[in-house]
Formats: structure tokens, C-alpha cells, sequence
């Protein structure tokens, strides 16, 4: 079973978007558009090589601190347009920011296969008849999102999420609550993840 959801692992990894946007080690001509735009704004002075390099994450740092939004490093398509950047709109990026963020806060130092558990449950909800039916419903019923630092296994997490990683299944809930029990869960990272 480990080495079917291994191979499962690294055929989505292979599968992610070349053109997200939004986090670190991510390539593409959108994010040679964003380092243009950067460039053309003061914020970055480095080369136009179609990677999202830590330098892209401190000049898009250093927009959002001047235009007082939460200094994350991570360009939403909305900063990317205020900087005039000429991109493609990716819905799947903006639905990978918000699910990166909601994991970000709710895992904290959780090791990856955690964040990707979670992601999952909230991406198995907008299925589920009992859960409403988007990403950003979902998450706020959860709780919501609040801007914090997300690392870039987040980003990962929530990506091979929204592509079809369930790395437990079709599961619907999970709690970090090392006091309560549930019937067949599965535990984790000090998470259990049940149905």
C-alpha cells in the first residue's frame, strides 16, 4: 500500500503547473511576466528567467509591505494585475493560495504528508453533500485562513490536493485533539484523520 500511494506521490508531482504563480521553485512565463513587472516597479533587479527565486519572494515581499498586505512573498493574480504584470488567469492557483494558507495555519511544523492530509479534507468537502461547495466556503466554515508565512510544502500540498492526492482517502474530517478518539481513524502527525 505505502509503495502505491509513493508512485501515486510522484506522478502528481510531476504533474503540478509549470505556470504557478504564487510559490517559491514554481517556473513559468507567468512568473517571467511577474519578474518584468517587479522590475518595471523598483521591486526586483534581478534576471528574467521565468523562476519564482527567493529574490522574486523578497520583492514581492517588499510590494506587499509598501502596500500594507500581509508580507508573505506569495503573488495572488490580483497583486500580480496591480503590478501590471501580463498574465493568464489560473483559477487552480488561487484555489491553491487559500488552501496553502488554511493548511499553513492549522498544520504549523506538521511534516508534508500532514499538510497533505489536510488539504485534502477540506478538497474531499467541496464533493461532499454535507460541505458547501467551494474552496473559500469550505475553508471559512473551518475557521478561515488568516494571512500567515506559507512554506512552500504548503503550496505543494495544496496543489497535489486539488489535482487528487488523498493520501487517506475519501476522508472528510480531522482533528488534532490527542484526547478524543475516533471510530477507524487514521493517525498522523499527531492528527487523526476519519470519516
Amino acid at each position: 500500500m505505502k509503495r502505491v500511494f509513493i508512485i501515486i506521490f510522484l506522478i502528481i508531482c510531476l504533474t503540478l503547473p509549470a505556470d504557478a504563480l504564487f510559490y517559491p521553485g514554481a517556473k513559468g512565463e507567468n512568473i517571467r511576466h511577474l519578474q518584468i513587472a517587479l522590475y518595471r516597479k523598483g521591486y526586483y533587479n534581478g534576471v528574467w528567467d521565468g523562476v519564482y527565486s527567493e529574490q522574486v519572494v523578497a520583492a514581492v515581499r517588499e510590494y506587499q509591505r509598501q502596500n500594507e498586505a500581509y508580507p508573505d512573498g506569495i503573488c495572488t493574480y490580483a497583486d500580480a494585475v496591480m503590478l501590471g504584470a501580463d498574465i493568464e488567469y489560473n483559477e487552480l492557483d488561487e484555489k491553491a493560495i487559500i488552501l496553502a494558507r488554511f493548511a499553513a495555519n492549522v498544520c504549523k511544523k506538521s511534516d508534508y504528508i500532514t499538510k497533505l492530509a489536510v488539504c485534502s479534507v477540506i478538497v474531499n468537502r467541496v464533493s461532499s453533500p454535507l460541505f458547501p461547495d467551494s474552496i473559500v466556503e469550505v475553508i471559512n466554515a473551518a475557521g478561515g485562513a488568516p494571512p500567515c508565512e506559507i512554506p512552500p510544502d504548503c503550496m505543494r500540498a495544496a496543489y497535489e490536493a486539488l489535482l487528487g492526492a488523498m493520501p487517506y482517502g475519501d476522508i472528510l474530517y480531522f482533528s488534532n485533539d490527542e484526547n478524543k478518539t475516533y471510530n477507524n481513524a487514521v493517525k498522523h502527525g499527531g492528527f487523526s484523520f476519519y470519516r
